[in-house]
């Protein structure tokens, strides 16, 4: 992923990495108004969005901030591949923040006290 990208820190944030590989939801409007239920925009690189499907299913199924995320969302009545695109958007952020800080991964961070945000 990485030799594909390049260097990550070139993106603002991550939100705008997140767009760039094509993960963030989009709504389907039309006029005034919604049509269904909100999907991936798959405005990036096919390639990028397939390597991040398998982690990102792993990831739901055992890191521990992940498997939550998604098990919320399936109590909710989210649909599954909806679940799993997510998982792929909340895992990029992941990214990001890993290789911005350049601090490794600590599945323990957010029980400091801080709530799991679903907008991440």
């Amino acid at each position: 992923m990485l030799g594909r990208l390049g260097d990550i820190r070139r993106f603002d944030n991550a939100k705008t990495f997140a767009a760039f590989l094509g993960v963030t939801p989009k709504q389907r409007t039309s006029g005034a108004s919604l049509r269904g239920r909100t999907m991936i925009s798959r405005t990036g690189s096919k390639s990028m969005r397939a390597a991040l499907y398998m982690p990102s299913l792993v990831a739901a199924r055992h890191n521990p901030i992940l498997k939550q995320f998604s098990a919320r969302l399936l109590a909710t009545g989210m649909a599954k591949k909806a679940v799993i695109a997510a998982v792929m958007h909340k895992l990029a952020h992941l990214i990001y923040g890993v290789i911005h800080t350049g601090k490794p991964f600590n599945p323990n961070y957010l029980a400091k006290g801080l709530a799991i945000q679903d907008g991440i």
